[in-house]
């Protein structure tokens, strides 16, 4: 019986090739479904914990180090610049609403200003306005921290600060009502008055000239000077020089020190 006679399907080995397939290695087989995990897990392996890179093009404010871009806020700042677009707002007014300048004066020189310098430049209203509202602020700001504590300037004068206050301020405008001042004198006086250091200055040019000026010594309980005003007063110049004012100030010391007396002229 030839080969040719003999069907497949009859014989024993059937139709195995003529040469060995070769079994593959148990150790090098891989589970399909498995090779397919690992694949897929290994991205999300690399990007956990990894810090992402904000693209130059986005703004700091639409990033979040962890999350990335701010979808909705960045959504919202676009849908608000189209609206400032419809309306407009990008392009320099016909005429621009003051509104931001109502609290200050029509005749002030930084209204006027701000007016100026608006027709030159045509900024946009929101501009226009971010640049008051922020010059104003600041000006504020500054007022506040120039302004002066009353509290702490009396303390620099002492226990007696009001009764000193009121003594250099009717000073002053006595040399006025004598026309030695003129108002703008005045004016600038009390700007120089207007610290307890500046109260301090005056008062001892005061005492230089020979005025008396208001102790700056606690008094007591009854209202009498203290010793160390008593011994002020004897070494003021008027003290020897004339005999009224040297006579108060040993009534003055005989009701301090009951007993004590002087009739020439000397403690």
């Amino acid at each position: 019986m030839s080969s040719e006679e003999i069907k497949n399907e009859e014989s024993l080995i059937g139709d195995a090739p003529a040469t060995e397939p070769v079994e593959p290695n148990a150790e090098e087989t891989t589970i399909p479904h498995k090779e397919e995990e690992q694949t897929n897990t290994t991205p999300q392996q690399e990007t956990d914990g990894a810090k992402l890179e904000k693209p130059d093009y986005i703004e700091d404010k639409f990033w979040d180090e962890k999350e990335g871009v701010k979808t909705e806020d960045l959504s919202k700042s676009y849908t608000e610049l189209q609206k400032q677009f419809s309306m407009g707002k990008h392009k320099a007014p016909k005429e621009y609403d003051m509104a931001a300048l109502e609290d200050i004066d029509e005749d002030d020189e930084l209204a006027s200003y701000f007016k100026d310098w608006a027709k030159e430049n045509k900024p946009t209203q929101a501009a226009f306005d971010n640049l008051v509202n922020k010059f104003k602020e600041l000006s504020v700001a500054q007022a506040e921290e120039d302004s002066i504590n009353i509290d702490e300037e009396k303390k620099i004068l002492g226990p007696n600060a009001d009764q000193i206050i009121k003594g250099i301020t009717t000073w002053g405008q006595g040399l006025v009502s004598k026309g030695i001042w003129s108002d703008a004198d005045f004016d600038e006086f009390k700007i120089f008055a207007a610290t307890g250091n500046g109260i301090n200055a005056l008062n001892k040019v005061r005492k230089y000239y020979g005025e008396q000026t208001i102790p700056t010594a606690p008094i007591d309980v009854e209202g009498q000077p203290s010793k160390e005003e008593l011994y002020s007063l004897v070494n003021d110049p008027k003290y020897k020089s004339d005999p009224v004012f040297r006579r108060k100030v040993e009534e003055q010391f005989a009701r301090a020190f009951p007993g004590t007396a002087t009739s020439t002229g000397e403690i």
